[in-house]
């Protein structure tokens, strides 16, 4: 499993941004059965709540997966990703847990602590589990989540330095209508959320409790055992028990407003307290009660942003017990990653552990069948059961303590690949190996015979999905290739993998990198510069991850990086751009007030220059992503590069090729760059493509610190 978390919450967006993030029970359902529908989405669960939404996903692929969530994202809300990815974060595999873990302890929530999320995170779990949309380790990761949870407010003084979203509410409606025990409270609605008043309600010494609900059972439920009324919601009630009321108390989460100015008015109107102060709370997102109806004299209205600020301030004022307690569940939460981690690194050995146990069964089925041969009808078969036995006896104490060992060595070392030494000291095959890691996204194939593949346009050129690569003649030498993992970036990193396995005899293993500017939804300009892209593949080289790296030379730095070399820049293609439009409409024949998308300030400079009468609106994405925006009509075209269409295979949908008195490439565009590790690459034939031009692009590159692993 891989985890991936795609979300909004109050740390990173606006209240009116949120009111539109709120999805209803029937909305969730429609999010999670469309986001499964995406390839990447092995499984899933959606947390909803009044200030976050969260799409919890186990994914089979970063890049593809953020794709299909963000897909069905911005269909359940009509909206262009433009407009909201930067409220958006991503968190991805060992960051996505811990994430995960700080949401269930409720340090991410907008009251630190509280307890209510925890509920929230379990209907989440088991309305995913009803759906059967968990995969196994999803559901896994959920419960355990639960637990750590739970464990926080179990272990810890988490429960009493809580203040929870109604709790803060409470404090500052008491400080308008004075004591909560001589107050008429009204709660209306019935749900989850409603119940959790009840009870805060009844536990604050409150003696006059009265439900309203368009289901009048729901709300005699609810009350029952408190003690308090129930009525049905009609216009005529609301106004009888708003006038009556002291606090009221409002959390239904419908769509639009459920408590109108004109429903306060009637209440107020026929007030027996006269111009006594009421209290509401809106708890619900999107909000329930009217705002205007701040201005009323006399009535205080207290929702999720004033809510929100209420609490800020009181974080200001923390003890130091509370920020004793909050370290301390962070300490639980870093103990349980440890043991997540722990977890990892010994299921990370099993294929060389199953590998070798494999051999071992291999062996003793080829002796044992010598044996037979040799022996014939010499020995009886009782006694021949017992050499049998005998073999099979020496074989496992023989592995058994390496076996155990390669997993202790891989928790406690982490300079040793001791699962590589493992398959060196027993000469386990490469392919019973890989044959163990197989799963089923990963493909091994064998490298193609021509050394180059012409990017025609027409098909990609190369099968993306590969992960492995085998030479014809293998030389004794396994290399790990990183890139990242869009259907482009592996596409090409696939055709660079087959002419180094060609070329070398290597085994060539396609490693994914994520990086900042695959995770981060923000405009390109805005969140790091040059380079952006490669900073996770150069530490993954640096760090001995990889060996290998494909990347376009135009994303790197043009300062040189100690201990990583340029290793070959295979021929370049067309450095151009292409406009992908709709209905077939090259540049010139959009008409005035089209909008075109592009990640490239270079491009939208150019862009305004040539059409001032059209809307140019920045757009992230891989190029199948992009192209979609066209396709399913939030753009009316897209700009991209000539060289990755035509490498992906779809050049024949470009409407426009821009020439380069309208659209200047970038520097270095159109090849691939590579770096690569000490040992030498045997070099292909000189080609006159090389850094001789500006515009080249597609770059492989290797560490200088660390060898290639062997077999």
């Amino acid at each position: 499993m891989t985890l991936l978390v795609l979300g909004i919450s109050h740390q990173s967006a606006p209240i009116d941004m949120l009111d539109r993030m709120a999805f209803g029970a029937g909305e969730v359902g429609t999010l999670r059965r469309d986001a499964l529908a995406g390839e990447n989405i092995d499984g899933l669960a959606v947390l909803s709540t009044c200030n976050r939404l969260e799409l919890i996903a186990d994914v089979s692929a970063f890049h593809g997966g953020l794709a299909d969530l963000g897909n069905a994202l911005v269909s359940s809300i009509d909206k262009e990703w433009s407009d909201i990815a930067g409220h958006f974060y991503a968190h991805y595999d060992h960051q996505a847990m811990e994430h995960l873990l700080k949401v269930a302890c409720g340090l991410d929530s907008m009251a630190i602590g509280e307890a209510q999320i925890l509920g929230q995170l379990r209907t989440a779990f088991t309305n995913s589990q009803s759906d059967r949309a968990l995969t196994s380790e999803l559901s896994q990761a959920l419960q355990q989540a639960l637990r750590v949870g739970k464990r926080a407010h179990s272990e810890t003084d988490l429960g009493d330095v809580a203040r929870s979203l109604f709790g803060a509410g409470i404090e500052a409606s008491a400080a308008h209508i004075g004591s909560l025990r001589a107050a008429n409270a009204l709660v209306i609605g019935a749900g989850a959320m409603s119940g959790l008043v009840v009870s805060g309600l009844h536990k604050e010494g409150v003696a006059h409790i009265t439900v309203l609900n368009r289901t009048l059972d729901k709300a005699e439920r609810l009350v029952a055992e408190v003690g308090g009324r129930a009525r049905e919601l009609t216009p005529r009630i609301m106004a009888e028990e708003i006038a009556d009321a002291d606090l009221i108390v409002s959390c239904t989460g419908a769509r639009g407003v459920v408590v109108s100015r004109d429903d306060i008015v009637a209440g107020l109107s026929q007030n027996p307290k006269g111009a006594a102060n009421k209290a509401f709370i809106d708890l619900a997102l999107p909000h329930d009660i009217d705002p205007s109806v701040r201005e009323f004299e006399h009535v205080a209205l207290f929702g999720l942003g004033e809510i929100r600020e209420l609490l800020r301030g009181s974080d200001k004022e923390r003890d130091a017990k509370v920020v004793s307690t909050v370290e301390e569940v962070r300490s639980i939460i870093a103990a349980e990653l440890e043991n997540i981690a722990t977890g990892n690194k010994e299921r990370s050995v099993a294929p060389t552990v199953t590998a070798l146990r494999s051999h071992a069964k291999d062996v003793l089925a080829s002796e044992t069948q010598r044996l037979e041969k040799k022996l014939g009808d010499s020995v009886d078969e009782k006694a021949f059961a017992e050499i049998r036995k005998s073999l099979h006896r020496v074989a496992e104490k023989l592995i058994h303590t390496p076996t155990v060992k390669v997993k202790e060595l891989a928790v406690t070392e982490s300079e040793v690949d001791y699962a590589q030494a493992l398959m060196q000291l027993f000469d386990l095959p490469v392919n019973k190996v890989a044959h163990a890691k197989t799963t089923p996204e990963t493909k091994v194939a064998k490298a193609a015979s021509a050394h180059h593949v012409e990017a025609d346009g027409i098909r990609p050129v190369a099968d993306h999905t590969l992960d492995i690569v085998e030479p014809e003649h293998f030389t004794g030498r396994t290399v790990r290739l990183g890139t990242r993992r869009s259907q482009l970036a592996r596409s090409q990193s696939t055709a660079i993998a087959h002419q180094i396995a060609a070329l070398t005899g290597w085994r060539v293993e396609i490693v994914e990198v994520v990086t900042e500017g695959d995770v981060n939804m923000s405009p390109l300009a805005g969140f790091g510069g040059t380079g952006v892209f490669v900073s996770a593949v150069r530490q993954a080289l640096h760090q001995g991850k990889i060996d290998l790296a494909v990347h376009s030379l135009k994303d790197l730095p043009t300062t040189p990086e100690a201990g990583i070399q340029m290793a070959a820049i295979p021929p370049r293609v067309d450095p151009a751009d292409v406009l992908i439009g709709r209905d077939g409409l090259s540049l010139n024949d959009l008409p005035s007030g089209s909008v075109i998308g592009t990640g490239s300030p270079r491009r939208a400079v150019q862009l305004r220059a040539a059409r001032p009468d059209i809307e140019v609106r920045g757009v992230r994405g891989n190029v199948d992503t992009r192209i979609a925006h066209v396709r399913d009509g939030r753009l009316d075209a897209v700009v991209l590069a000539a060289a990755g269409v035509r490498r992906i295979g779809r050049l024949a949908e470009a409407t426009d090729s821009l020439n380069f008195d309208v659209m200047l490439p970038a520097p270095a565009r159109a090849p691939w760059r590579s770096r690569r590790a000490a040992p030498t690459v045997p070099s292909p034939p000189p080609r006159t493509s090389s850094t001789a031009t500006p515009r080249c692009g597609r770059l492989c590159a290797g560490s200088t610190t660390r060898r290639p692993t062997s077999p």
